[in-house]
């Protein structure tokens, strides 16, 4: 693996292509191998050991922000503990 490696791509998606991209990432996650692409890079990671979760979610001035890191350090396997998440994606209101 080379020292240094860095890969950037942003973008105006819709919902249903935001979805494809996390299940594609879920997936890497489970294999442990993520392949990310454009025309001009590609980087693959190898996800392993204890993985760093951060959620971050924002709401300010009728602009809406989630952000999603994961990492990780090659070779270790760190334990941290934390308190424990709940993420729900039903609607709490079914009528």
């Amino acid at each position: 693996m080379a020292e240094n490696d860095e890969f950037n791509h942003e973008s105006l998606q819709d919902r249903s292509s935001i979805v494809q991209y996390l299940r594609a990432l879920t997936a890497g996650i489970e294999s442990g191998r993520i392949e990310l692409s454009t025309a001009a890079q590609t980087l693959v990671l190898e996800p392993e050991g204890m993985l760093d979760l951060q959620i971050r979610a924002r709401r300010k001035a009728g602009r809406i922000k989630l952000s999603v890191k994961i990492g990780w350090r090659e070779g270790e396997s760190e334990v941290v503990r934390a308190d424990p998440l709940s993420i729900r994606a039903d609607d709490p209101d079914p009528t």
